[in-house]
């Protein structure tokens, strides 16, 4: 099998779910790589040159690389960089790093790769982010992707579903906030979070964020939509707070907006499927699907609803929004309820498989096992894991991670699976 055959499946399905180009993936691929054949490629399944990290815990594979002074004086260093079983392990890395962006910046630098459609766009954007010095970088990935002709992996099936999100007002807007001065953005914001990252577990979903990420600018309403329209989202949910008069009351539960009139079918159905699911997340009052004239149902061009998780002035409501793993249940239920009316598949490649009967995993403790298996959200089960895991070997950065709250689910499966194993041996 040849090199683009191997990388080809891995960048996209994981480029096209995290609206990253494949050809992008492939031809870095090609380029970085010298089409799999150099030593970071053979031996550590290391395609991008990716360095380990302080926060990697798995194997490294060290070699001898050039590095570059301020002055452009040359000198070598033996360093270490990320060794992968596959290099599906690599793909991930560089989307996540797209995605996400460096984890030491407070906004994404390679957002503007997400979501393109037009290949040389994205390599450009890719140079203007600062991945790579050399100035004939987007150059040379076009000519390769021209070559090979790459773009027939970023061709959509007819199935994948765009959704815009949108997580209300910037986090300064003026009165948008509980009377304690809690900002009305930072509820939205742990909502749109735990949607898309439950979305991301479904198959052939693409998520568009519309607001600003940091929150810090309150992107203008037009911006927002036509944003959506451009895209060709297939659906759109602005997700909200609500507030009666901005002084503590007894009112109080949840609804969902659509436009007034004019709202479609698809509208009302998304909005009757989402409206339960988060009343029962966030345990409130069920004020029902209701209709209003707002810009973000006005001007969509697709189905769009608006949530109003609960009142941010509501005695009744307030417990409900100052908890997060309310708001990640209410972010997850209106993934839920996409999912059931998009009728979408939850991915299945690629998810820890399950221990088999005669193969239960080992805990350093029943206790240990009890927390993993009740609840991965809070902090004392993080920790418990985390400590487990530091004992057993892994690496302390751990412990950094977990006190930044950038320690994910999926950080602390694996650390339950890899580390506690060790103890028992």
């Amino acid at each position: 099998m040849g090199f683009i055959d191997r990388l080809s499946p891995f960048a996209i399905k994981h480029g096209r779910a995290h609206g990253v180009l494949p050809s992008l993936i492939v031809a870095q691929g090609i380029l970085e790589s010298a089409s799999g054949t150099s030593e970071l490629a053979i031996k550590a399944n290391n395609l991008f040159g990716i360095k380990s990290g302080s926060g990697w815990s798995d194997d490294v594979y060290t070699k001898r690389t050039a590095e570059h002074k301020t002055d452009g004086t040359i000198y070598y260093i033996d360093a270490d960089f990320r060794e992968y079983p596959t290099f599906e392990g690599c793909v991930i890395d560089l989307v996540n790093k797209y995605v996400n962006g460096t984890g030491w910046e407070p906004h994404n630098r390679y957002a503007s790769v997400l979501n393109q459609t037009d290949y040389k766009k994205a390599t450009a954007a890719v140079k203007a982010a600062g991945y790579e010095t050399d100035v004939n970088y987007p150059e040379k990935l076009n000519k390769l992707i021209e070559q090979y002709e790459l773009t027939k992996y970023d061709k959509e099936g007819d199935n994948v579903v765009k959704i815009a999100l949108d997580a209300g007002h910037g986090i300064n807007t003026a009165g948008k906030r509980t009377p304690d001065g809690e900002r009305e953005w930072s509820f939205n914001n742990k909502v749109l979070l735990a949607c898309a990252a439950k979305l991301n577990k479904y198959q052939d979903v693409q998520i568009l964020r519309l607001d600003d990420p940091t929150g810090n600018t309150d992107v203008p309403l037009v911006t927002r939509t036509n944003k959506a329209n451009a895209w060709g989202a297939g659906a759109l949910v602005s997700i909200h707070h609500n507030a009666f008069a901005g002084k503590w009351g007894s009112h109080g539960g949840v609804e969902t907006l659509v436009q007034e009139i004019t709202a479609s079918k698809a509208s009302k159905d998304i909005a009757a499927i989402i409206q339960p699911r988060i009343v029962q997340a966030m345990g409130l009052r069920n004020r029902g699907a209701k209709t209003d004239n707002l810009h973000m149902l006005r001007e969509s061009n697709m189905p769009a609803i608006l949530t109003e998780g609960g009142f941010m002035d509501s005695t009744t409501d307030i417990g409900a929004l100052r908890s997060d793993a309310k708001l990640k249940a209410q972010g997850e239920a209106i993934a839920d309820g996409l999912a059931v009316y998009f009728k979408l598949k939850l991915k299945v490649a690629g998810t820890p498989a399950p221990p088999k009967e005669d193969e239960e995993l080992k805990f350093s403790s029943p206790a240990l096992k009890t927390e993993t298996e009740t609840s991965l959200v809070s902090k004392a089960h993080r920790q418990i894991i985390v400590a487990a895991a530091i004992k057993a070997g892994a690496h302390t950065s751990w412990t950094d991670k977990l006190e930044n709250n950038t320690l994910t689910d999926a950080d602390v499966l694996g650390l339950a699976v890899k580390y506690t194993v060790a103890v028992n041996k």
